[in-house]
């Protein structure tokens, strides 16, 4: 199936996707986008819910940022819907060198201006022919508590670098793999994390060469579980998402970013595992 088949095949999501009960879809009525940390769903559901931003083309896809909207896709260009690898066009790469203090600001201003999305495969516990899932892992990076975690993580990593060259990798490891073995789940965490690396034009770095500034950080959060098959709900998520994906606005300006007060529909009606 081509991927321009699968997105536009709204219907078909209730009977292709299975995905653990939506624990924290109460708590979505209340919440404004800013106060969503991290997010995850199955991945034909999220191309799905935010087409405007992808665009398919046989078996590709491209991501785009409409007037500074969006997301920062961060693979190694390529992410498997169902069974079927498609090609990934303007992404984030998962491993990124910067060559001057002017890459780096470009960067760290492109990683907090959108929330950033990874891809990772989950299967079911316990089954006699477990079937690998996909799952897209939202980080909402203008959320203050990832935004300062990821600020922290590159302002120390610059600080503590005894030579000129340095490496970062922010790590989701855990937090993920956590939150899916809570619902019965389990992941490897291949593709849950992204790094850069500072290279000035410094031909020998013994610090760097030793490992002395090579630097992880832990992204923590408190994940919400979009994944649903039920139409009304989803429409609600949607309209999350779209909320989550505007372009910036900083807090305290006139913008209203809150979700509207209502209800996303029980846990149990959104297990769909059964």
């Amino acid at each position: 199936m081509s991927v321009s088949r699968a997105i536009s095949g709204d219907r078909q999501t209730s009977h292709i996707i299975t995905s653990i009960s939506s624990a924290s879809s109460a708590d979505l009525g209340t919440l404004t986008t800013c106060n969503c940390e991290l997010a995850v769903l199955p991945v034909l559901q999220f191309l799905q819910q935010q087409k405007e931003y992808f665009s398919p083309e046989g078996y590709s896809i491209t991501a785009n940022h409409h007037h500074g909207g969006g997301y920062n896709v961060c693979c190694e260009g390529e992410i498997w819907v169902q069974t079927q690898r498609f090609t990934v066009s303007s992404f984030l790469k998962r491993k990124t060198v910067l060559k001057s203090h002017e890459e780096y600001r470009d960067y760290r201003e492109n990683l907090l201006s959108k929330p950033l999305v990874l891809f990772t495969s989950v299967i079911k516990n316990n089954t006699e022919s477990p079937v690998e899932k996909t799952f897209a892992v939202v980080v909402n990076t203008r959320h203050p508590k990832i935004r300062r975690q990821i600020e922290q993580g590159m302002d120390q990593a610059i600080s503590s670098a005894t030579g000129e060259n340095y490496s970062l990798k922010f790590e989701l490891q855990n937090v993920v793999k956590t939150f899916f073995f809570q619902g019965g789940y389990s992941t490897d965490g291949e593709g849950l994390d992204f790094s850069y690396e500072f290279k000035t034009d410094s031909l020998f770095d013994v610090f760097y060469m030793l490992g002395c500034n090579k630097r992880k950080a832990e992204i923590n959060g408190k994940i919400l579980n979009l994944s649903c098959n039920v139409e009304e709900k989803k429409n609600k998520v949607k309209m999350f998402l779209d909320k989550m994906s505007e372009p910036f606005i900083r807090i305290g300006s006139s913008a209203d970013r809150r979700f509207s007060n209502i209800s996303v529909g029980s846990k149990e009606e959104d297990d769909v595992f059964s």
